[in-house]
């Protein structure tokens, strides 16, 4: 079997992963594990004020999405704040309200992800929670992380924003590779189809991948976990050929854009090394390169990008 045939598929899955996301969503708070016999029971009886404070988030987040500066603002309260490490601090809903209508109206393109965390009660109108954002400007443009505070309060029945403070975040997590969740198929050589489906483990932790290669005269699939590994907190893939070959390989990540330091072994037992570099396109579409690759000792020519797109649902 030629070696740049039945390597494709396998140098392809171990760098082919990666980059930021394009749409709203949301997934639901995870509550932080605490101690002691009355936190259940307190978490259980405050169960429709939890359910209450997400619809709200819900709310916020489809605001957003439909550019509606007003809407999104009403969120607040009337003396509401939002305050970020960049030195922007805006009071009242009123200016609230005209910094996101100049925001929306400066950016053509804006989407934005957020992951709610810990959500703890102070009073019985009064609540703090956490997590992260993340805002991209366009669809071929670097999206931007921060982490959240956010003090809550009911007024007149309806949990409302009263502080909303952003830092900058830098720390990469596997929520940023969620939006590769799907089909994907590419045609790095004639008459050849390479195809990547990508879904969530049960514990949202890890990614799950399967690949296939097919042409002519040659079939080849695989798996590949990709995760945050505890020892460095920096992602980190494996990769498993059908034919018995390995691979792992580690990103540090450059804006949008993502470099992979790759290593692994082919069945025959014979080393490959490479560096793998993933470039957004845009929201169905990003490219593959490879270079500086070796198989053993020896030097091997550097692989050209490969347009990597979406398979759409019917």
């Amino acid at each position: 079997m030629p070696f740049r045939k039945s390597r494709v598929v396998f140098l392809l899955v171990t760098g082919a992963v990666l980059h930021g996301t394009t749409a709203m969503s949301q997934e639901k708070p995870s509550e932080s594990a605490k101690s002691g016999s009355a936190r259940p029971q307190a978490e259980e009886s405050r169960k429709e004020e939890r359910e209450a404070i997400r619809k709200n988030l819900g709310s916020l987040i489809k605001a957003f999405e439909a550019r509606d500066s007003k809407a999104l603002a009403s969120h607040w309260t009337e003396e509401g704040e939002y305050r970020n490490d960049a030195s922007v601090s805006l009071r009242g809903r009123a200016e609230i309200e005209a910094a996101f209508a100049a925001l929306f109206a400066a950016t053509p393109e804006i989407s934005a992800e957020i992951h709610p965390g810990e959500l703890r009660f102070l009073s019985r109108d009064t609540a703090v929670g956490e997590g992260t954002v993340k805002v991209r400007r366009g669809a071929a443009e670097a999206s931007t992380s921060a982490k959240y505070t956010s003090l809550l309060v009911r007024e007149d029945g309806h949990w409302r924003l009263a502080q909303l403070s952003e830092t900058k975040n830098d720390k990469v997590t596997i929520a940023d590779l969620g939006w590769l969740v799907g089909e994907w198929k590419s045609t790095p050589q004639q008459g050849a189809e390479i195809r990547t489906t990508y879904s969530w483990a049960p514990s949202r932790k890890f990614l799950k991948v399967e690949f296939s290669l097919k042409e002519k005269d040659l079939e080849l699939a695989g798996s590949q976990v990709l995760g945050v590994a505890p020892s460095t907190g920096n992602i980190r893939s494996w990769t498993f050929e059908g034919d018995g070959g390995v691979a792992e390989g580690d990103w540090s990540r450059d804006g949008d854009h993502w470099v992979i330091e790759a290593s692994g072994t082919l069945a025959d037992g014979t080393t490959i090394t490479e560096t793998n570099i993933l470039r957004r396109v845009d929201a169905d579409t990003f490219t593959w390169q490879s270079i500086n690759r070796f198989l053993g000792d020896d030097e091997i020519d550097d692989l050209p990008p490969v347009k990597v797109t979406r398979v759409k649902s019917k």
